[in-house]
């Protein structure tokens, strides 16, 4: 999906937060700012750490690729991150988190003026972006994926996201065009065109010959299902939708370990990134670009534990 294309000030302004909707972000500030601060030598109790399977389980339970040996699916090219629906404070506020929060799983960001590869939108009718999208730019989803998002959209999910892919080489490099097929010789007849060919493949018969790249993705929030929800627990939720695509946390009951991800509703779940989460990016981000998705629960568990 190519995003350098999409009119984002137009698509902003068309879709931009009423002032009767602004989330309370400066109320609470306030009232966090006038309150006595904690004491130094006060106490926190948590719960009982969940067991190495319940991690283990967790992961293999949410992961799309479900113990697959084929290369995880992450942003191998620096993120560069678009906000918009809401007020300009809110989007910047928005945007500003889920950079710290990639910036913290050591996710490299793009420098300013970069192109996006990765946006979320808000909005109050997803159904009309999807029409919009598809008016304007009707390359940017697949007809698989823009089948599915639509159903999902008018099923009333409160929560809309799409990744495209592209293969790279084992080491994450973008795979060059050629009209040559590697160790061919003798009487072999070129390609009639170039093609994208890996030519650094090593055969193995225990890792991956490429790795698998997000070029870009998109998160589209139903503005209704914000009622009641701060900043940062938008932030958060979008975080880790829209940088681990491989994770499918809704049909997975998260009770140890928990996750911002999953209740998704106002007044339940939790309100900010969890333990699990933070150690889940970190995994996902640390292994090598051709690593196997099976080796992601042993990194998550390996990441939470280094987190006490």
């Amino acid at each position: 999906m190519d995003l350098k294309s999409l009119p984002l000030a137009a698509l902003a302004f068309s879709f931009a937060l009423p002032p009767t909707h602004v989330l309370a972000q400066d109320e609470e500030l306030h009232e966090e700012a006038t309150q006595d601060p904690p004491e130094q030598d006060a106490i926190i109790v948590s719960g009982n750490l969940p067991e190495d399977s319940d991690i283990r389980g967790a992961v293999r339970a949410v992961m799309q690729e479900r113990g697959n040996t084929d290369p995880i699916h992450r942003y191998l090219d620096p993120l560069c991150l678009h906000v918009t629906g809401m007020n300009a404070q809110s989007n910047a506020f928005v945007r500003a988190r889920m950079l710290a929060n990639a910036e913290e799983a050591e996710i490299d960001l793009g420098e300013e003026g970069c192109t996006a590869n990765a946006i979320v939108f808000v909005v109050a009718e997803p159904g009309e972006l999807l029409d919009l999208l598809q008016e304007r730019q009707p390359w940017l989803l697949t007809s698989d994926e823009r089948r599915r998002v639509e159903h999902e959209a008018g099923e009333g999910e409160p929560v809309l996201v799409w990744h495209n892919f592209e293969d790279r080489s084992a080491q994450g490099n973008q795979i060059a065009h050629s009209a040559t097929v590697p160790g061919a010789g003798g009487s072999a007849t070129p390609l009639s065109v170039n093609v994208r060919v890996n030519t650094q493949a090593r055969p193995s018969r225990s890792t991956a010959t490429h790795s698998t790249a997000v070029q870009s993705g998109v998160v589209v929030l139903d503005m209704d299902w914000l009622v009641g929800m701060d900043l940062e627990r938008i932030s958060d939720f979008a975080t880790m939708r829209l940088l681990a695509p491989g994770l499918v946390p809704f049909g997975h009951e998260f009770t140890r370990p928990t996750s911002v991800t999953s209740p998704f509703i106002a007044e339940e779940g939790e309100t900010e990134m969890t333990r699990f989460d933070r150690a889940y990016l970190r995994a996902l981000y640390g292994l090598q670009p051709n690593a196997a998705a099976n080796r992601l629960p042993a990194a998550v568990l390996r990441e939470y534990e280094s987190d006490g």
